[in-house]
């Protein structure tokens, strides 16, 4: 072949390249690609997501991954725990993953790490998840797994960040966290409700199958303790005592043990019956209630309050056998048979805690207390929220709620040994000394599962 030849014949070969090379582009760019339709070896996958990990200016991470595995020895996973560890000494990680073997495996590997793992048992499937790092900057690692390959995906910048944010915290709401599944695991099926010899023995089996460390290990004991004895706390006590303020503290001491807890108290049942007769909606509704200014009512005797009081029973039951702590906040001049109404079957599994303060100081705490009710339209509807420091009349203080009821309660067989009382008559702003009682309540409750423990 001559020079000629050949080049002619190269050139053309380069033209037709060139040519199906420039359709081939004209088309792609009127196309919409398919999303995440490159597979990539999950090595590279890992590798990305453990070099995002590692990134100094990532102070925070919110990982869904519902087909979490162990580290199990494999180098890169160890890495990216590690690394996951650093952001959680910043602001924080936070992973859900959902209910099987191999994620709640990996979920305690975490746990021993101090990283916040929950479990959504609503998902059904594995085959998306996605990291949001944060910090210096927004960066989103999504993957779709399909057919058994990764089809990963990153994207840059607040917006796209935000979105999985939004749909993270949306599912973070209403998942349960690892420990409480644990603790869950352990109790459900017990042979003998009470036998603690049994759930030590099978305390044993968990630690042994999730390779629990000490702090996972006191982590899920927490939770097996106030689960198996203290599912539902009473806060009890005169009006003006401080019951709200224990209430909400509490609330707060235990969320930061990650519990999920529910704050019920009898006044906004006790509102809707009040409602009910202002308005004259129901003539069985409300027997007994007046109203008084500040958006406050007075009833005639404390059986009027009766309703308010079964309602919160049915409130309390609905959570037996759920995921969150119940605290149950009320006042009544006979506690002793108020409580009765929940039954003996939430009592034996309860602690009370009754707020005691001196006349005085619980009168002048409620001639301070004046928080009406905030009323809020949203059409077509109208939303009425009360507070924790709303108006008592003077007049059912001091001639209603007179006798404090605690030696009687004391001693009550139905909560003997579980009633605990904490003094509130001086009023401290950093609130030292209720907390300190409160840590107190909560060692109290913990420490027999310790006990427990530490004998296997």
């Amino acid at each position: 072949m001559q020079w000629g030849q050949w080049l002619v014949s190269v050139t053309g070969g380069v033209s037709v390249a060139t040519i199906i090379g420039l359709a081939r582009a004209a088309w792609v760019r009127r196309q919409v690609p398919k999303a995440l339709s490159r597979a990539v070896a999950r090595r590279s996958y890992l590798a990305e997501v453990l070099s995002i990990s590692q990134r100094s200016d990532v102070q925070r991470l919110e990982a869904f991954v519902p087909n979490l595995v162990p580290a199990a020895g494999v180098k890169v996973l160890e890495e990216v725990q590690t690394a996951w560890k650093g952001i959680n000494g910043r602001i924080g990680v936070q992973v859900i993953t959902q209910e099987s073997e191999d994620c709640l495996k990996a979920g305690a590997e975490l746990l021993s790490n101090g990283i916040e793992t929950r479990v959504a048992r609503s998902l059904n499937t594995d085959d998306l998840s996605y990291h949001v790092f944060s910090g210096g900057g927004h960066h989103t690692v999504l993957n779709h797994k399909e057919n058994g390959r990764d089809h990963p995906n990153r994207l840059n910048g607040f917006s796209p960040a935000k979105v999985f944010q939004t749909h993270f915290q949306d599912v973070w709401s209403t998942s349960v966290p690892l420990e409480s599944v644990l603790a869950e695991q352990l109790l459900n099926g017990l042979r003998r409700a009470g036998d603690r010899a049994e759930i030590s023995e099978r305390f044993r089996d968990l630690r042994s199958k999730y390779a629990l460390d000490a702090a996972a290990e006191e982590a899920v004991l927490r939770h097996v303790a106030f689960r198996h004895s203290s599912p539902v706390v009473f806060i009890t006590g005169l009006p003006g005592a401080g019951k709200s303020l224990v209430r909400r503290r509490l609330a707060q001491k235990l969320t930061s043990l990650r519990f999920q807890v529910d704050q019920l108290n009898d006044y906004i049942y006790a509102y809707h019956d009040f409602m009910h007769a202002v308005m004259m909606l129901d003539e069985d509704c409300g027997q007994g209630f007046t109203a008084e200014h500040g958006g406050a009512f007075k009833v005639s005797r404390e059986e009027d309050l009766r309703p308010a009081l079964v309602s919160l029973a049915k409130r309390v039951w609905q959570n037996k056998g759920q995921t969150p702590i119940t605290l149950v906040e009320f006042a009544r001049t006979d506690v002793v048979h108020a409580l009765k109404v929940f039954g003996a079957e939430v009592l034996e599994n309860s602690q009370i805690i009754y707020v005691q303060a001196s006349n005085e100081v619980r009168s002048t705490r409620l001639e301070s207390r004046a928080q009406p009710p905030r009323i809020d339209v949203t059409a077509p509807g109208i939303s009425i929220t009360v507070s924790d420091d709303h108006r008592l009349p003077s007049v059912i203080a001091k001639s209603m709620y007179l006798a404090d009821d605690f030696s009687r309660v004391r001693v009550h067989e139905g909560v003997a040994n579980r009633v605990h009382a904490i003094d509130n008559e001086i009023d401290d702003p950093t609130h030292a000394r209720v907390d300190e009682k409160l840590d107190g309540f909560i060692e109290d409750v913990i420490r027999p599962y310790k006990t427990l423990s530490s004998a296997n």
